[in-house]
């Protein structure tokens, strides 16, 4: 209890201290807090006075200005008034002006119109006639004498145009006269050609009379001639129509003549007849002959001539049929006597039989046909055929022969017809195999098509590997259907050869055009098929490009993720992925991406296989060696930046105490080697300047929104054409790169490139030169950028 009170007693001593120490302190604070206030007190007091003196200044310079803004104003009146005054003066004077212009302008307005209506006159004697020039001068000397005073500044102008109008009418009229006096002559000189050219037709005509009525008698008579020859009945033999109708075309060839002769003088006269002939003087001949009179007749002449020459062409040929008609009566009748061996002007039955013989190639007339010719062209009590019914005769007999020959050739055809069908059945069999192997092709093809179809709405869900597997089945089944189709083509093409009957050659034409065209339509199944595969095939290509970019890129976001929290550099993640060796292969490549941790674009719970990341290896072997170098490496996971605007690049992270290195202009490319980094309300970036691998922190962007930088810088394009090389050395001399492809090749403006490695210059030659990736052929080399005289090459993008 001693103890316990003793332990008490310290606690409530301690409180007690405790409490004195904290009052001591409340009495300190409270001592500051007033010492403050009277501060506050004293500050504010002291801004009071300072406010009243400035309220004060204030005042007294409102005063001053309001001095100096009333002296302003009044200066300004002033010399307002004075400029109203000069304006009021200078409006006077330019009215005094104005009015004195006016009674000038209108004094030049009677002036003119007096001077006008003068030359208006004037202009008359541009038109003047011998006849009325006298008259035409005294009115102008009378106007003279009346305006010439009111043109007044133009008097003597008006009176120089009055004399030179005289002069003009003068030569005018001098001109008329001349004129007249040459067409006096001209008319006078048309006359006496016009008389020429009317006796000249006057004797023409007469020609042409006297060959016109040449024309018309022979006309005429060759017009009776040929009248004879068509009226002859003696004509019966082919010699006799020759020699009358030769007679009549002599006279038609001398007519023929005569109307041409006409014919032909109109022709060449007609012209000049024409014109000048037919027009009759009062005292001329009225028997002179009217031309338009002559030419009818002339072309009536030969138009009667032409017609009669018709008529002869006709009548030889009647005469020469009924020539013809005789002489086959003739013929007649001499077979017909031939066979009439008992001379009784009739043929009996035996008679009819050797005519059959000897007549008709040997054909002996059975008793049928001499019944029913007896029947129909012998009477009862005749004993044969009449010389009348021997045409009748002959007919029967021939047909007779010809329906024996029809019964033999039918039998021929007959069994031409079944060997045909023998051959025809045989070669169908044939060809209904083709067929067949035709429509196994076409079935195939159709299948393939059908599954062609699907595709679309298939390759929906299906990957690159597996759409390229479905492509190369397909290719295998259409190539076996365009087998199939082939080797039934080689079948078609054996078809219509040598060994075919010649009867049978039309037929199996058809059939192999029928073949032909179920092979065309197969043809165009399997074309579509291939066309829809090779599509189908750019897609699974397109498709896999697609795929394996985005592997690349979830690959290099990989990497860029393990790099940033392990705080590597490119080059020393290139040495963890290589394992220190100088290059990694595709396994390798795979091994550590797999490992590596996944990134937030990737989907969850979606595993990438290491061989799915092989694949994204192609797209950084750029080279195709197989393996990929630190440079190459390093490239592709570079971030670069191009400078959009003027900015600074500092040397520390902070801008408050932060100094410039040096100032970034636009065009310039940057690699981003840290961040970015948000200072404040800026977003910061650790870079290195590519110009001169200077580095330091430069904003992405401002406060306000003005972007410095943006994403970019690694593509250039071709300014001037220039050539890509192997090496770093124009000459070869350093090869800087071993796996570059080994060709040179121009580069055209307009090209892209991609950088590898930024330019640097080369000795020696003083030219920049850069290592990149053309876009066009994935072609990598050494470019030069900017020549050692200034010329740019290739430019930033």
């Amino acid at each position: 209890q001693q103890a316990q009170q003793a332990q008490q007693a310290q606690q409530a001593q301690q409180a007690q201290q405790a409490q004195q120490s904290q009052q001591a302190q409340q009495s300190q604070q409270a001592q500051q807090y007033q010492a403050q206030l009277q501060q506050q007190q004293a500050m504010l007091q002291a801004r009071q006075q300072q406010m009243q003196q400035y309220q004060a200044q204030q005042q007294q310079l409102q005063v001053q200005q309001k001095a100096q803004y009333e002296a302003k104003l009044a200066e300004q009146r002033l010399e307002h008034q004075r400029k109203v005054q000069a304006q009021q003066e200078a409006h006077a004077k330019r009215a005094e002006e104005m009015k004195q212009k006016q009674e000038e302008m209108k004094q030049k307005q009677v002036e003119n119109l007096a001077a006008v209506g003068m030359r208006n006159a004037f202009n008359k004697m541009n038109v003047v006639i011998p006849e009325n020039f006298d008259s035409l001068k005294e009115q102008l000397l009378q106007k003279m004498a009346a305006e010439l005073e009111k043109c007044g500044s133009q008097k003597a102008a008006v009176q120089a145009d009055y004399e030179k109008a005289i002069e003009v009418g003068q030569e005018k009229v001098k001109f008329v006269l001349e004129m007249r006096k040459k067409n006096e002559e001209k008319m006078k000189e048309a006359e006496l050609k016009r008389e020429e050219a009317r006796q000249n037709a006057k004797k023409l005509l007469v020609e042409l009379a006297a060959l016109v009525e040449t024309a018309e008698t022979a006309a005429t008579k060759f017009g009776a001639s040929v009248k004879t020859l068509c009226e002859k009945t003696d004509l019966n033999s082919e010699s006799a129509v020759n020699k009358a109708v030769a007679k009549v075309e002599a006279e038609s060839e001398i007519a023929s003549e005569k109307a041409q002769a006409a014919m032909s003088f109109i022709a060449t006269n007609g012209g000049p007849i024409k014109v000048v002939g037919t027009i009759k003087k009062k005292d001329e001949d009225e028997d002179t002959p009217n031309f338009l009179t002559l030419q009818r007749q002339a072309s009536t002449a030969k138009n009667s001539i032409d017609d009669n020459n018709s008529k002869i062409k006709a009548a030889r040929v009647r005469f020469l049929a009924k020539a013809a008609a005789n002489d086959v009566v003739k013929k007649h009748k001499a077979i017909f006597t031939k066979y009439d061996k008992n001379k009784d002007n009739v043929l009996d039955r035996k008679e009819i039989v050797a005519l059959g013989k000897g007549e008709h190639g040997g054909f002996t007339v059975n008793e049928a046909t001499l019944d029913m010719i007896f029947k129909v062209m012998v009477g009862d009590k005749a004993k044969g055929v009449k010389f009348e019914e021997f045409m009748r005769l002959q007919t029967a007999v021939g047909i007779a022969r010809e329906r024996t020959k029809d019964l033999e050739r039918r039998a021929v055809r007959e069994e031409r017809e079944n060997e045909l069908a023998d051959a025809r059945k045989t070669l169908q069999g044939n060809i209904e195999e083709v067929m067949l192997a035709i429509k196994g092709a076409s079935s195939a093809a159709n299948e393939v098509g059908n599954q062609i179809r699907t595709l679309p709405q298939k390759a929906k869900d299906m990957k690159s590997a597996d759409m390229i597997k479905k492509a190369e089945e397909l290719e295998e089944a259409t190539k076996s259907a365009e087998e199939k189709l082939q080797a039934a083509v080689e079948e078609v093409e054996k078809f219509g050869g040598d060994d075919v009957d010649k009867d049978l050659q039309n037929w199996v034409k058809v059939e192999k055009t029928k073949l032909v065209a179920q092979k065309k339509n197969v043809d165009n199944i399997i074309t579509r098929a291939k066309t829809a595969i090779l599509s189908f095939k750019a897609q699974a290509s397109k498709q896999d490009q697609a795929e394996v970019q985005a592997l690349f890129t979830t690959a290099m976001a990989r990497l860029r993720a393990f790099m940033a929290s392990e705080k590597l550099t490119p080059a020393e993640l290139f040495k963890k992925v290589a394992g220190g060796a100088e290059t990694f292969d595709k396994d390798k490549f795979a091994a550590f991406l797999v490992k590596a941790p996944k990134v937030e674009s990737e989907k969850e719970g979606e595993d990438i296989a290491e061989e799915e990341f092989v694949r994204a290896f192609s797209t950084l072997d750029e080279e195709k060696s197989g393996s990929v170098s630190d440079e190459t490496f390093v490239a592709s996971l570079r971030r670069l930046m191009k400078v959009i605007k003027d900015v600074a690049l500092t040397d520390t992270l902070s801008l408050t105490d932060a100094k410039s290195v040096r100032r970034l202009e636009v065009g310039e490319a940057v690699e981003v080697l840290e961040g970015p980094v948000k200072e404040g309300e800026l977003s910061r970036v650790r870079a290195k300047a590519l110009k001169d691998d200077l580095e330091g922190w430069v904003s992405v962007a401002s406060t306000a929104g003005i972007n410095f930088l943006e994403e970019g810088g690694g593509v250039f394009k071709v300014v001037k054409e220039t050539i890509m090389t192997e090496c770093f050395e124009i000459d070869g001399g350093s090869k800087v790169g071993s796996n570059v492809k080994e060709s040179t090749r121009k580069l055209k403006p307009g090209e892209l490139l991609e950088v590898r490695t930024w330019g640097k210059k080369q000795e020696g030659t003083g030219l920049t030169r850069m290592k990149c990736k053309a876009y066009a052929d994935g072609m990598i080399g050494w470019v030069t950028t900017l020549g050692n005289t200034g010329i740019k090459f290739c430019e930033l993008v």
